[in-house]
């Protein structure tokens, strides 16, 4: 556990705790290695560590009975490291002691942890957004004392039909999910909506546009017990008032170990830390800030357009056919461009990023003119603007180079925003720090992208409070 935490020591207690109660062990003893940062070497905070250490042990009982504490000299924060060992109390369980047909639960809620840290660092801009009721429960998230699962899993591990246990933490319930489907060679068939969220954590998900399932879910437990056994599994949670729920069942997996739910390798939490370090943002332009109207596989085919790009085998084709083609594509693009639209928020969208304060640039593959004439229309000033006419266009990474250099910012300091797959290779290629993709609310570009939203309106929340 990372000493900038201001409770590193209760952490460290709590962490190794609860992967000891998952086999059904109870804690015993603890060993605890601190590793000092020069800079944070004060016998106070030293002090402080070691009392976290004892009173945590002695609420989880188990005793300390050992273990090292030095300044390490090159560590840039310091370090905890923690050894817990427990007893079993018969025998021990596992994460992979699922069977086919196995009911799966899981103990109170999605997102717990992650709910806390992100109301902790925006706490002030989330309230702002939202009425006192919708986050009501947030306050009783930051006010609990949650993390710990022993009780639970003790309780849960002394009922005959338990399987298999596991802790909720990095990567969410889905994470945890997945693990449990992998170890037990197994799939796991869920309900998304049998999942509880709280209120709260809808709420900060939404404006984040993080996937409450991926989030970081500590105090919460994942539990596998046989259909005969359910009823004692939900007696003894309710005696300690333990908020429990099924939300699936265990099945033969296939050629792959899966849960039908997604899992996250890389914690949703991540997000909100993304544009950290960016400096300037490039656009695209229709589809993304314009509704242009495109429909854009019926261009590709009236065209007779087969490779990735329609301008590259534009330009391919031998006179007379390129000359006549041409025109016939400035023809759609010039009714598209008068039918055109803004989309809600764009504006909005706009005067966040310049408050931040970050520089803005256009790269299209519409013509000079047709861009010019939009964001004049509908009022869009950027930096720079790179067009096709720039003999630069997309999906190549050159023309969202270009614009990175006419700013005078390295390409990994900057965002790129679209719409599109082409956006996804251009920005990629150009070697942007982060992808954002907008109008995404069918997720057709999950794990291509960094970042993706539903509209700008979305975009723009998660702006005001990163």
């Amino acid at each position: 556990v990372s000493f900038t935490a201001t409770d590193a020591g209760r952490l460290a207690v709590i962490v190794n705790a609860n992967d000891v109660a998952v086999r059904g062990a109870r804690p015993r003893f603890f060993l605890a290695v601190g590793l000092i940062a020069p800079h944070e070497a004060t016998k106070q905070r030293v002090r402080e560590l070691l009392t976290q250490v004892r009173d945590t042990c002695a609420m989880v009982g188990a005793t300390l009975i050992g273990g090292h504490t030095e300044v390490t000299p090159g560590l840039p924060h310091s370090i905890v490291v923690g050894t817990m060992f427990g007893r079993v109390e018969g025998e021990p369980l596992t994460t992979g002691g699922l069977r086919e047909g196995d009911l799966v639960g899981m103990t109170r809620s999605a997102g717990l942890e992650g709910t806390a840290i992100l109301f902790a660092e925006h706490g002030d801009r989330i309230r702002a957004m939202h009425d006192s009721d919708v986050l009501e429960d947030a306050d009783e998230i930051l006010a609990g004392d949650w993390l710990l699962v022993v009780p639970e899993a003790l309780r849960a591990a002394g009922c005959p039909g338990v399987t298999a246990l596991h802790d909720v933490t990095e990567g969410g319930v889905g994470e945890a999910l997945y693990e449990m489907a992998r170890a037990s060679g197994l799939a796991i068939e869920v309900q998304r909506s049998s999942i509880p969220v709280l209120p709260a954590t809808t709420a900060i998900c939404g404006d984040l546009g993080i996937d409450p399932l991926g989030l970081i879910g500590s105090g919460s437990l994942i539990v596998g017990c046989d259909s005969e056994g359910a009823a004692e599994v939900e007696s003894q949670l309710a005696e300690d008032g333990v908020p429990f729920t099924w939300i699936g069942r265990a099945a033969a997996a296939d050629d792959q170990f899966n849960v039908s739910v997604p899992r996250f390798p890389r914690d949703e939490l991540i997000k909100t830390t993304l544009l950290r370090g960016i400096e300037a943002v490039i656009f695209d332009m229709d589809g993304t800030l314009v509704d242009s109207s495109y429909d854009w596989p019926a261009i590709r085919s009236h065209l007779g357009v087969t490779g990735a790009s329609i301008i590259d085998d534009l330009n391919g084709l031998p006179e007379p056919d390129r000359s006549r083609l041409w025109a016939e594509l400035e023809e759609i693009e010039a009714t598209a461009t008068a039918g055109a639209t803004i989309h809600e928020g764009a504006h909005e969208l706009l005067e966040v990023l310049a408050e931040h304060p970050l520089s803005t640039a256009l790269v299209t593959n519409n013509s000079d003119a047709n861009a010019h004439h939009l964001l004049e229309r509908f009022g869009l000033i950027f930096n720079v603007i790179v067009t096709r006419d720039s003999g630069l266009w997309k999906p190549s990474g050159a023309p969202v180079k270009e614009a990175a250099h006419r700013l005078g910012i390295a390409p990994d300091r900057c965002l790129g925003v679209g719409d599109s797959r082409y956006d996804i290779l251009a920005a990629r290629e150009a070697g942007l720090g982060r992808i954002c993709v907008l109008h995404d609310s069918a997720g057709r570009h999950d794990g291509e992208a960094d970042l993706a939203f539903k509209d700008i309106p979305a975009f723009v929340r998660y702006l005001r409070i990163v």
